[in-house]
């Protein structure tokens, strides 16, 4: 597959999504960055991962949809950008799915590496409370998204840190493939309330967050740190991949950092 560009990469981007993520819609999970990057020449595409479904069921889905793009492409290996959950998809795509013959970089930003005291917080002290949500959604997502393999109270148990431990045992890195890893933080003053109110309450048990993910479990691979930090920017777990839920979050150029960060990707090989 010929990709031209000034900042193209060797290999075509495959954007995977989080839990809760839907690519197309009102509220596209990518946001304006899609449309960047192909701007610059990138050859993108969705990874089609499950919105409420397992790790492992989502990582199925991922091998699905590479497998379609190489046959319509011909190409042999994938750039993967992950955001949050999307980052354990993509490693167990890699790992236990032996997939790192299709990967030539993985970058994860946001990922729970080490999972989210959050998750622990909600189910064990609102155990009952947390398995109805989860029945909700399955309904919901099943008959208005059509997404039959929505296991949402499945998926929330997966974030617990005992369990990203022993995911992290089973989905060693696979030494074919680069592995880059980013975070950013907000505080407690956070300009959105809910955010801010999930940022303390995950701050007294893992330090510095987004409100979702601290930096100590978004750290994997190649560290390069915390986005926007040169610049003062307070950056949400949302804002981050340009899902702009609140009119307040315009601060930050999700698309540029993503136009970057796949230019540096270019520049190494990639």
């Amino acid at each position: 597959m010929a990709i031209s560009g000034k900042r193209a990469t060797r290999h075509p981007v495959i954007l995977v999504h989080g839990l809760v993520g839907r690519e197309e819609g009102r509220l596209p999970y990518w946001g304006g960055i899609p449309a960047r990057l192909k701007a610059e020449g990138v050859a993108v595409f969705f990874a089609g991962n499950g919105g409420f479904a397992t790790i492992e069921g989502s990582a199925i889905q991922m091998e699905r949809r590479i497998e379609e793009i190489v046959e319509s492409t011909g190409i042999d290996k994938v750039n993967v950008i992950a955001h949050s959950m999307g980052g354990l998809d993509a490693r167990y795509y890699v790992s236990s799915l032996g997939r790192g013959d299709r990967v030539a970089s993985l970058v994860t930003v946001s990922t729970p590496h080490r999972g989210s005291a959050l998750a622990d917080f909600f189910l064990e002290r609102h155990p009952r409370a947390s398995r109805r949500v989860g029945r909700i959604i399955d309904l919901l997502s099943r008959g208005l998204r059509k997404q039959s393999d929505s296991e949402a109270y499945e998926a929330m148990r997966e974030l617990s840190p005992a369990a990203c431990s022993a995911f992290n045992e089973a989905n060693p890195d696979d030494p074919r493939v680069y592995y880059r890893s980013y975070a950013s933080t907000i505080d407690g003053r956070y300009r959105v309330r809910p955010y801010a109110a999930l940022q303390r309450l995950l701050y007294a048990r893992e330090g510095d967050n987004d409100g979702f993910v601290s930096v100590a479990s978004a750290r994997w691979g190649d560290f390069r740190g915390l986005v926007g930090a040169d610049e003062g920017l307070s950056i949400s777990h949302d804002e981050i991949h340009d899902l702009r839920r609140f009119p307040v979050a315009r601060i930050f150029d999700a698309p540029s950092f993503f136009a970057d960060l796949v230019a540096e990707l270019a520049q190494m090989g990639f």
